[in-house]
Order: structure tokens, then sequence, then C-alpha cells
């Protein structure tokens, strides 16, 4: 039994000291490979970089397709059958080629139409050539002039323009002052108060309006003037405040189109209804008549246009090109109504009214085909009549209706008044109500037409104000005279400048790479998921695909609609979508490089022509379209419809320090970077120091204080992080590991899979 034991104890001490040999040759043997695997990695973690002076440039990147800068409508009259198309989009044409074929029984028919509304217009206008408007422009009530715009020799429409109104009247005697009192104590609602004005002179004014933040003081009109700056103080001298004085109740004066002789009336005169107020040149001719005479010219290109396709029947291309759209297609018939379009007059702004059935006859007989002279005012002259036609006793007023209202423009006074047009008066309430406009307001004109005599709104009826975004349309009742109400929203306004909005219709995406001074480089373009980011940075460049829109807007009435555009020039545009991250920062005159797909090795020079206010958002990103102008396209051979990449140069610094953006770090303390040889205080890389930063573009950072040329930074080289890490526990620990795996897990600790030969104790295939 002890012999037993003896060497039950004798094998246990051989296996202890087997294993512990095992453990010592592993340690003698993998030990120094560790270490130098580890002292690898450790080195291949760290770089150094030198700050080196150069050139650094912010850009914006996008893509779309290129584009003609000129192209040509061809224009199709409404009612005309077109029986086969002879081109489609894409074709190159000649100047005499047939582009489509028409009927020749509806071309016919088009003719006679036209001809009959001719002779209908020129009898109107035999019947209106002496109507004149009057020369005079009174005053409608009583009231006194407390401001004057208009002077000798100016036009009417350039003082309205300029200043929304020829001259303004207070119609109720009375001026008035708003302002924050400084205090109200002892001051109540019809309170009598002294109002001294800036010449010293003092007058009675009365609270009509008090709060403890606001407080309105009426006062005579009869001597104070318009803007004037005065001080308020209550009966027992306390000084209230101070303001500017404001009419309390204007009416401005807009009627009369001309050149002005005189103003009759002076500053502070008290006029009466009925007043002459200025008197004009000579005496226009009547709104009647300037639209007669206007949608005379449309009337008689539509026929030269007719005689021009009944001829051969067909349409033919007047010049040499490409055609970019085709908005017909064969055995159809053309109604322009369909498109959107409106008649609108193209003389003195007044609107030309839609009138129905204008291209249908039942007439069977051929009548010739005669352009009357538009020269019809001349009573010498003869207006020769093709046929009568029945003209209904209450005209339609629909389509498109164009609105003259002046944008609001800090200090200028609200226009309360529609200059009338063919068929409507209108006026005007602000949203909010101010006697003059402030800067940085959001205002609202709410807009009522009023039909005249002889004329109504259609519910279909449609308005358009230049520099607004027209909303609530409302057309009450369908009798002669009935109204359309409707909001116009103004942009917030600008100092002493008209707003513009144009309306375009964008996609796609846009790209970035910016930094602003002082904070850390790149942006995030939120371009529906697309980025590529680097280390340290956010800065993402991503293409987009704008898609390209061909020239095929309507002619400006409803007679005519587009049936082809044809591409004249060379494709010199390119129009990219920027995201608003991106969009303010780029401005008109920017220089962008172009690169197109075809032509990888030329670089073609461009400049930003136009940046669209109008942005289109789609899954979460609004975009708005930049036009960019290329320069000397034409030997080049490139094609309208290439696909394109443009970088715009937003801002650029020259001879300015760099390191590389992955050397830069940041804290909630700021920017810093690590100088090599230093020490730090967290025993870390190096000395830490604080920079300030300017531009980047996403590899180099622009260092504007806390370096100097030639300092040398460390900093931890992230791009090969991960190869680093990999390679000091596979080659430090599992590589000379018997049936050591390569696997990642494995070496921290997760079980190796499919080892083979294993360690002591190991069986195979377990």
């Amino acid at each position: 039994m002890n012999k037993k034991r003896q060497k039950s104890k004798k094998k246990k001490w051989i296996i202890i000291s087997a294993v512990t040999a095992a453990v010592v040759l592993l340690a003698v043997f993998l030990l120094p490979q560790f270490m130098r695997g580890n002292t690898q990695a450790a080195g291949a973690l760290t770089k150094t970089a030198t700050v080196s002076t150069g050139t650094i440039e912010t850009t914006v990147v996008g893509s779309g397709n290129l584009e003609s800068s000129t192209t040509t409508d061809v224009k199709i009259p409404a009612g005309v059958t077109v029986d086969s198309v002879l081109v489609e989009a894409g074709d190159t044409v000649k100047a005499g080629d047939t582009l489509a074929t028409l009927e020749p029984a509806s071309l016919q028919s088009a003719v006679l139409s036209a001809q009959e509304k001719l002779s209908s217009i020129d009898s109107e206008i035999s019947s209106t050539k002496d109507d004149t408007e009057s020369k005079y422009i009174t005053s409608s009530v009583s009231g006194r002039v407390k401001q004057i715009y208009a002077s000798e020799n100016t036009s009417t429409y350039d003082v309205i323009t300029q200043n929304g109104s020829l001259l303004v009247l207070s119609i109720d005697g009375k001026m008035k002052t708003t302002f924050t009192p400084a205090t109200t104590e002892g001051v109540s609602y019809g309170d009598s108060v002294t109002v001294t004005l800036s010449d010293g002179s003092t007058v009675t004014g009365t609270v009509s309006v008090l709060s403890s933040s606001s407080c309105t003081v009426t006062l005579t009109d009869n001597g104070p003037s318009l803007g004037d700056t005065v001080s308020i103080s209550s009966e027992d001298g306390t000084v209230l405040g101070s303001g500017t004085l404001e009419i309390n109740t204007p009416l401005e004066i807009l009627g009369g189109s001309g050149v002005v002789s005189s103003v009759d009336v002076s500053l502070n005169e008290s006029v009466s209804s009925g007043d002459t107020l200025i008197t004009l040149q000579e005496a226009a001719a009547s709104a009647e008549y300037e639209s007669l005479l206007a949608e005379r010219v449309q009337y008689e290109e539509l026929l030269r246009l007719l005689v021009k396709y009944s001829a051969t029947n067909s349409i033919v291309a007047d010049i040499d090109g490409s055609i970019s759209a085709v908005s017909i297609s064969g055995s159809t018939s053309t109604d322009s109504s369909s498109s959107g379009s409106s008649s609108q007059s193209a003389a003195t702004g007044a609107q030309a009214m839609k009138t129905s059935s204008l291209l249908s006859t039942d007439q069977d007989e051929t009548n010739d085909v005669s352009l009357l002279s538009a020269a019809a005012e001349d009573s010498s002259d003869s207006i020769m009549l093709l046929a009568d036609t029945q003209v209904t006793s209450v005209m339609p007023i629909s389509g498109v209706v164009e609105i003259f209202i002046n944008n609001p423009v800090e200090q200028n006074t609200p226009q309360t008044t529609i200059m009338p047009g063919v068929g409507y008066t209108g006026k005007i309430t602000w949203t909010p109500s101010e006697p003059k406009f402030s800067s940085g307001t959001a205002y609202m004109a709410t807009v009522t037409l009023t039909a005249t005599s002889g004329y109504h709104f259609e519910n279909d009826a449609q308005v358009n104000v230049s520099g607004a975004q027209v909303q609530n349309i409302v057309v009450s009742g369908e009798s002669e005279g009935n109204t359309l109400t409707f909001d116009a929203v103004f942009p917030a306004t600008a100092e002493g400048t008209q707003t513009e909005n144009s309306v375009e219709a964008p996609s796609a995406a846009s790209g970035t790479e910016t930094s602003g001074s002082g904070s850390m480089p790149g942006g995030n373009t939120g371009s529906s998921g697309m980025s590529a980011s680097s280390s340290g940075s956010s800065s993402s460049v991503a293409a987009t695909s704008a898609a390209t829109s061909s020239s095929t807007s309507d002619s400006d009435d409803s007679l005519t609609s587009t049936a082809f555009t044809i591409s004249t020039g060379t494709a010199d545009t390119l129009s990219v979508d920027i995201d608003e991250l991106d969009i303010l920062s780029i401005e008109d005159g920017q220089t962008a490089t172009v690169v197109l797909d075809a032509l990888p090795d030329q670089v073609f020079e461009g400049t930003v022509t136009k940046i669209s206010d109008a942005g289109t958002a789609q899954s979460g990103v609004t975009t708005y379209p930049v036009t960019i102008t290329l320069a000397d396209t034409a030997a080049s051979g490139i094609k309208a419809g290439m696909n394109a990449t443009a970088t715009i140069s937003i801002a650029t610094s020259e001879n300015v320090l760099l390191i590389p953006l992955d050397a830069l770090q940041e804290s909630a303390e700021g920017q810093f970077v690590y100088i090599a040889g230093g020490t730090s205080e967290e025993g870390l890389l190096g000395e830490r120091r604080t920079v300030e930063t300017g531009l980047s573009d996403g590899t180099n950072v622009e260092i504007t204080s806390g370096l100097s040329e030639g300092e040398q930074v460390v900093y931890t080289d992230t791009s090969s992080t991960e190869s680093s890490v990999n390679t000091m526990f596979q080659g430090g620990m599992g590589g000379g590991m018997p049936g050591g795996s390569s696997d990642m897990g494995s070496a921290m600790g997760e079980p190796p899979s499919g080892g083979n030969g294993g360690g002591p104790g190991s069986a195979p295939g377990n």
C-alpha cells in the first residue's frame, strides 16, 4: 500500500515538473516575441507631422446634367389637330426640317375663328378709340395733405413703384404717436397731454390707447409733420416718453396714368372731395382701349402662325439645333387651356380676359386671311369687319390675374389699394397693420378684388403677386360684380430693397467640405444617408444627380402652347442641388471646376450665376438649385444631358499654417494638439497645446494661432489602429501557439475554433 502511495506521489511530482518546465519554455520563447509585437504595434499607432505653410480651400461638391442655356420654343395654336410627330427628344434638326404634320381641316377652322375674333376686336377698338382717362387726379374725400411723392415731369407709375402712392391724405383730422411710457402713474385713457414738436412748439394731445407697455397719443393734423420726433408730457410736466408722428387714418392716392404736369396742392393743405390734386400732361387712352390693342396684337401673331402652318399643313423648324423636349403627340387636338397658362395683356400691364370658344366656328364659307393694322385708332382708316361675333354681356375673369403690390420695404408706407385692371378694382389690408413697414418683419396683404360692371370672377381664377406667396384664394358669388379675396405673404422686410422670389423645381442632394473658424472642421450634409467620414472629422462629399428639365413653358397667353423645344446653343449650364447646410455659403460669382464623366481628364471652368430661393424637401433633406455657367465649351464637343460634377470654391486661405486634420484633438476646453518631444501632464503623447483653427478641406486644417512653422505634432494614426491591434494580438500571442487561431476573438479569450495539436492534455476531436 505504501509502495502504491509513493509511486502515486512520484507520478504527481513528475507531472508538476513537466508542466512547470513547459510553462518556463513557453515564457522563454514567447515573451520576447510578444514584447517585440507589442513594441511594434505601439510604434505603428503614433505619427509625427511638421507644421508647414501652404494653401487650403473649402469647397462644396454637387452633380447634375449639362443643359443648353439657349432654347427656342416652337408653338402650336390651340384647337389644331396633330396628325403625326416626326421627331423625338435628342434628335438633331436643320432649318426646314418637318417636325410634325397637322390636320388641314383643323387649321382652316382655326384660321376662320382668328379672323372673326380680329373683326370683333376691331369693332370694339373703333368704338373706344376716343375714350380717354381724365388728366386730373382728384380727391374722393375731404382731408389734409400730409405727404407728397409726385413732382413735375415724373411718371405716375414710377412714383407709385418707388413710394407706394402719389400722395397721402389724413382724412380724420388726426396725427398719432405710439411709444413705451416711462410711467403710467397718474395717466388714464382720455387724458390730455402736452406734445412737444421738434421745433419746440407744443400742441395738446389725447391718450387714446394705454397699457404698461404701450401708449398712443392723438393730436391735430393741422401743423405737425409726418415723421416728426415728438416728446410727450403729462399735465404735471412728467415726461412720459417720445415717439414719431404718423397719420392716424391715411388715404393713399394712386389713380391716374401718365406724366405729372403739376402738383396742385401743398403740404398741410386742406382739400375737399372733388378737388384736383395732380394734373397730368395729357389724358391717357382708356384702360379698355389699351387692353383691346394688346389683345389684337396677340391675335395678329396667332393668325400669322396659322397662315404659316396652313401653307404646308405642318410644323417646320426655323433654326438648326437639337430637340430637347416634345410636348405633343400624334392624332391629338391641342388645347392650351389644359396647360394652365392664361391670357395676359402685353401692353401697359393690363390683364386680357380669357374668352371661351375662340378657336371654333360654324362658318362654312372661306374668308380671305387679312391682317388688320393695329392703328385702328386713326379715324381716317376704315375698319374691315370680316364677320360679326356675338359678345357676351358679362365677361368672365379667369386664368391667372397678375396683381401689382409694392413689396414691403423698411420705412415705406403700405399700399392700400390695387391699381385698377380691366374688369376689377381692389383694396388691401395688412397684417400686422402699421403706418410704415418695419425691418425684419414678415407682412401679409389681404386683398379684395371686386369685379366691375360687365365682369365677374370665375371659380377657377388664380392670382400671382411678384415676390409673395399667394394663398387662401376665395371667389364669392358667381354673378356680375362678385369678389375674389386672397392673402399675399411676403418675406421679412429688408432695408430699402424690393424682394423678388424665383420658383424652380429642385431635386437631389449635395455634399460639402467646410469648416468654420474656431470650430471642429467638417459638417454633416444630411444627404439621404450618403456620407464619407474620415477620422477626427465629419466632413463629407456626396454626389448628386440633378434631374434635367427642358424649357417647355407655355406661351404668355392661352392661344398657343409649346409643341417642341429646340436647344440652339452649346451645353454650357449645369444645375446642381445644394444642401441647406451649405447653401448660405454659396454666392453669385464664385468659381467652380467641372468634370464630365465622359471627359474625366478635362477640367472646365465655371461660375455660379444663379441661386434659387425655392428649396425642395425630400426624406428630411432640403436642397436648393444652383446654376453654374461654363466657359469655353463650344469646341469641346460636349452634349446636353452629359453627367458632370462641379466643385464650387467657397473660401481659400494662402500662406497659412497647416497640420493633418487627424492631429487635431478636441475637448470641453477647446481644440488642442500634442507637441512631439514634450511631456503632457497625463503622460500621454507629448505636450498638450491649445490651438485655434480656420479652414479645413477634410484632410488638413488651418492653424490660426498656437503653433509655429517647423514645430512637430504627434498624434494617433487612427487609420492604422485596428490593423496594429490585430498584429499585436495575432503575432504576439496566437502566432506561436500550436493550433492557435488568427481570429481576434481567440486572442481576447474566446475559445479558438478547430484548434489542432493543442497543449498538454488535449485530445483530438474534443
